[in-house]
């Protein structure tokens, strides 16, 4: 088997099921993702990389660029399975992998600043979920605080959701950020989306009450911006 682009095979095999995203593979497509693996040393992702090992075996850890496509279709698969019912199915039916794998093999060889990290769940070789993290443009700034991070983004797998590691990416955020001397720390939530903002408000972080409308031409919406104080993390 001719494998030219190992990142683009890996993903067509994950998104060719389409959505749902898929909880099995088939025996072919699973030998060729474990082909992809042994070859090139690519991570792999749900249903290829099988269920997440239990109390919390799993480890938080620093991409590296073997994950870069993994985590893309991550994305992809957890995209389609949060926002049904929240963004028109036709958006969605739509979407391609956005932003690339090559934009996460950037993040993780080299990200923008020290400031800036990207965590994954998952022992080396698997992805179930990551946390693009780093400082909070200076336009953004709620309240004009002088120094905050962010969490860009924040994904789990569909297949790996409920089992913990969700909320362990974003102590690892917000360890960071700590670290990097921040204050504070802020995301964003669509305003529709009640699941996350429950996920994040059970965690700590309150809404600021500033509502930010994003209008990316073929789909428009409003986020509800969330923070929260880094001097009450607990250890």
């Amino acid at each position: 088997m001719v494998i030219a682009d190992p990142a683009a095979e890996l993903l067509r095999l994950v998104t060719g099921p389409g959505d749902p995203p898929a909880a099995d593979a088939s025996s072919a497509d699973r030998r060729a993702a474990a082909l992809i693996r042994r070859r090139f040393g690519l991570a792999l992702p749900p249903p290829f990389a099988g269920a997440p090992a239990p109390d919390g075996a799993e480890p938080i850890r620093r991409a590296v660029a073997s994950d870069a496509a993994a985590i893309a279709a991550v994305k992809w698969r957890a995209f389609g399975a949060n926002y049904r019912g929240i963004l028109p199915d036709g958006f969605l039916d739509q979407r391609g992998i956005v932003p690339p794998a090559t934009f996460w093999l950037g993040r993780a060889l080299l990200p923008p600043t020290p400031d800036h990290r990207l965590w994954v769940w998952g022992r080396p070789g698997s992805v179930f979920g990551y946390a693009d993290t780093g400082p909070v443009h200076p336009d953004d700034l709620d309240g004009g605080r002088p120094s905050a991070g962010e969490v860009y983004e924040l994904y789990v797998d569909p297949l790996a959701q409920a089992r913990g590691g969700g909320s362990r990416l974003l102590a690892a955020a917000e360890e960071g950020f700590a670290r990097s001397g921040f204050g504070w720390a802020e995301l964003t939530t669509l305003t529709t989306n009640l699941p996350a903002q429950a996920f994040y408000e059970a965690r700590g972080w309150s809404p600021t009450g500033r509502t930010i409308h994003v209008d990316l031409g073929i789909v428009a919406f409003d986020e509800h911006r969330y923070a929260r104080p880094l001097g009450t993390i607990r250890s």
